[in-house]
């Protein structure tokens, strides 16, 4: 009996010796596995913040208009992609082989093109269509053909300029990242992203970059085009929507062609408007960026605000000269006299053209212009006396006492340094 008691003494002690050694080594694992999980998170939010710090410098730069550069920096066409019907993407890398500046998604390059006669050279913005690298850039530009209503006015010279003359290996001059129509791509809010023809192309760096941070924040994405033809990164935001579950994507077609598919190549037929986005939205609970054509974008700002939308989730890109001129509605103004002073000319204005670069130019004045929507800066002049609106916010600075021209008008006698 003695001997039976002091076994099972033993086999206890040997199983409580076992138990706490077993719970030595739990606690061991899980200790191991806490210092390598704070480890890991430790390593994220060092990402998160170092993200952080990112954007909001990009963000501050575009808000205050810090420019990454001073000047012209030359730009080298490496690589020119076919994205579809009159639409091309250029890729561009640094001369110098330093890194590039990085930019807020949504900005743009301003670029001086110049010309084979030597006359003045062509200036405009483009805006970069894909997510910040180092080692380059990339735009995608449509080729601007004469309005159909319009068939006698000139095409687009900057776009026919890249479209014709630009080859890869070709130098190009340009200012450093621009504009104020970005994305803040940490924020948790939702967004809806509203994009028609080749005004996409902010909205592709808006989306590349807000998907690139890994970040399971919801998006939406309405895109229109006229059809499969004219729809640029077809195969790649098919890609986007299927790697990552918290992008929606919504194309539409306005005149979809015999070989497009509804459901396999587009999700409906007809134009964005508000009736289609309260189709795709389950609430108006978004921050919304749009950027499209004049006739889109005076539609549907006003639209979605109607629809409930505070107009402070509601940021929009004017897209080119005819879209200022459908968004900028300035309050009605009294004819008055604008004097351009270095050209000793002095004309009324009674509002039959849309801005003081227009008034100047119709009247023979010679005067600098470059994008002629607010983005480039080279319509910057002194306003002598008096006061002028501006039809949009614009893209670059504008110091105390100036204007741009282009998207100007009186408000009173004005005399201008021009």
């Amino acid at each position: 009996m003695g001997q039976l008691s002091q076994t099972i003494g033993f086999f206890t002690g040997l199983f409580l010796v076992g138990f706490v050694a077993a719970g030595g080594v739990a606690v061991a694992v899980r200790s191991a596995l806490g210092t390598l999980q704070q480890k890991r998170k430790l390593r994220r939010n060092r990402e998160d913040f170092r993200r952080q710090v990112e954007v909001a410098a990009h963000i501050a730069r575009a808000t205050h208009l810090i420019a990454e550069w001073e000047g012209w920096r030359p730009l080298r066409v490496v690589a020119i992609v076919d994205e579809a019907q009159d639409i091309k993407s250029f890729y561009l890398s640094p001369v110098d082989n330093r890194p590039l500046a990085s930019f807020a998604p949504g900005q743009y390059l301003t670029f001086r093109l110049p010309q084979p006669d030597g006359s003045i050279p062509i200036v405009r913005c483009y805006s970069l269509s894909e997510y910040p690298h180092e080692d380059y850039y990339r735009v995608t530009i449509k080729r601007i053909a004469p309005p159909r209503e319009q068939q006698r006015l000139p095409p687009g010279r900057g776009s026919n300029a890249f479209h014709d003359d630009v080859q890869v290996g070709d130098v190009l001059e340009a200012r450093a990242p621009a504009g104020t129509f970005v994305l803040d791509t940490l924020s948790p809010e939702p967004v809806v992203l509203i994009g028609a023809g080749i005004g996409v192309t902010p909205l592709m760096s808006m989306l590349g970059a807000a998907l690139h941070t890994g970040r399971r924040r919801t998006i939406y994405a309405l895109f229109g085009f006229r059809n499969g033809q004219h729809q640029p990164f077809k195969e790649h935001l098919e890609s986007l929507a299927e790697e990552h579950r918290n992008l929606h994507l919504h194309i539409s077609y306005s005149a979809p062609s015999e070989r497009d598919v509804l459901y396999r190549d587009y999700n409906h037929h007809g134009r964005l408007n508000l009736k289609r986005i309260r189709e795709v939205l389950p609430s108006n609970n978004f921050h919304f960026l749009l950027c499209g054509p004049g006739a889109m974008m005076e539609s549907l700002v006003t639209e979605l605000i109607g629809w409930g939308v505070p107009e402070s989730h509601v940021h929009f890109e004017a897209f080119g000269p005819s879209s200022v001129k459908r968004l900028g509605k300035p309050q009605a103004i009294e004819p008055c006299e604008v004097r351009f002073d270095r050209s000793l000319q002095s004309f009324t204005w009674n509002g039959t053209v849309d801005t003081l670069l227009e008034l100047g130019e119709a009247n023979g004045v010679r005067m600098a212009a470059g994008c002629r929507a607010g983005s480039c800066g080279e319509c910057l002049t002194l306003v002598r006396s008096g006061k002028v609106a501006q039809l949009k916010s614009t893209g670059v600075n504008v110091p105390p006492g100036h204007c741009l021209t282009c998207i100007s008008v009186p408000v009173g006698p004005t005399v201008l340094d021009a």
